[in-house]
């Protein structure tokens, strides 16, 4: 597997179009992609290639997917995500 333009192509399919979809995925893949390993590469690809109407679902926390790799991945994903808006509201210290 072609590492660099396997993360170049997840990046791109992390564009969905949907705000709220676009808001975790995109800084995600941004921030972190370049360090994510094979294997967790594997599972974005299998997370991306799910409809809309059900990452809303597991991002929203009103549905878990059944495969545990993909709702570690979720639960990372929203983590990060987190931290980055905590992160933007702090005070910058000067």
């Amino acid at each position: 597997m072609n590492l660099g333009l396997s993360r170049a192509k997840l990046a791109w399919r992390a564009r969905r179009g949907a705000r709220e979809l676009d808001s975790l995925l995109l800084p995600y893949m941004r921030d972190r992609g370049a360090g994510l390993s094979e294997d967790t590469l594997k599972t974005m690809e299998q997370l991306l290639s799910e409809p809309d109407p059900v990452l809303l679902d597991w991002f929203l926390e009103r549905k878990v997917p059944a495969e545990p790799q993909v709702a570690a991945l979720i639960h990372d994903i929203l983590n990060y995500s987190e931290q980055r808006h905590q992160d933007q509201r702090s005070p910058s210290g000067s």
